[in-house]
């Protein structure tokens, strides 16, 4: 799905995981390719007939379902914060181990390397880099100014409830406050999980904001979120309950 010039979603039928691609002229940056063998082979096919090159690769952090390659997609740098890529390389073997593909692919799987600037390095549309450490450490979200695109990363999910895993509540909060002021801005913003957030609608950036800060300050309440989930995601709010106690 085109969201705006420039800016192409897919979503994965597991979990509802997002693969966003940045492209100008041939030139495309693929964020989080996700998840199925054939998932990843119909998106480098996808690009090959759009004309459309990778010249980057991004994870916005180092869980296995966001450092996924497929050869297709070329051998363009894949880039990460460095606080994800050394997740990444700390824990490679139990990030290959939680993944169902073939070894051509599990190959590929977690094989990035550190960026430590505060833009992606491409020559298309500025892409300001966000990092701070909620959910995991070095979690990046992608700020594009130009067309008002927030690219969220295991954030502000409309299908997933916040995650601390990785973080502390502490972490988690200040991971929130930090993009904020670009939820505010956003006319789109792209969760790695869920759908796409549009402003003026029921379902804007600003209320997935404000149903994250929500359950982080009363975790005990109702959230739609919660209300058909699967078991991993009740187990999840669990966790987060007896953390935040």
């Amino acid at each position: 799905m085109d969201i705006t010039d420039g800016v192409l979603v897919l979503t994965s039928r597991t979990m509802h995981t997002t693969t966003t691609v940045l492209h100008e002229g041939s030139c495309a940056v693929v964020v989080d390719p996700a998840w199925q063998a054939d998932e990843l082979a119909g998106l480098a096919d996808l690009l090959t007939s759009r004309g459309l090159i990778p010249v980057l690769g991004w994870a916005t952090h180092a869980h296995h379902d966001h450092v996924l390659w497929h050869p297709g997609l070329g051998t363009p740098p894949r880039l990460a914060s460095p606080a994800a890529a050394q997740d990444a390389a700390a824990h490679l073997d139990q990030l290959r181990a939680a993944l169902n593909l073939p070894p051509e692919l599990l190959g590929l799987a977690g094989e990035i390397e550190a960026h430590d600037g505060d833009r992606l390095p491409w020559q298309g549309p500025v892409a300001q880099i966000l990092t701070h450490h909620a959910h995991a450490p070095g979690h990046t979200a992608l700020w594009l100014p130009g067309p008002r695109v927030l690219i969220a990363g295991d954030m502000l999910s409309d299908v997933e409830i916040p995650l601390l895993e990785g973080s502390t509540l502490a972490q988690y909060r200040a991971g929130i406050e930090l993009l904020a002021p670009y939820v505010e801005q956003a006319k789109f913003l792209i969760p790695g999980h869920g759908t796409v957030a549009r402003a003026g609608v029921a379902d804007s950036p600003t209320r997935q904001l404000a149903h994250d800060r929500r359950y982080l300050d009363r975790p005990d309440l109702p959230d739609p979120r919660l209300l058909q989930a699967e078991p991993w995601l009740l187990e999840a709010h669990q966790e987060n309950l007896s953390r935040m106690r």
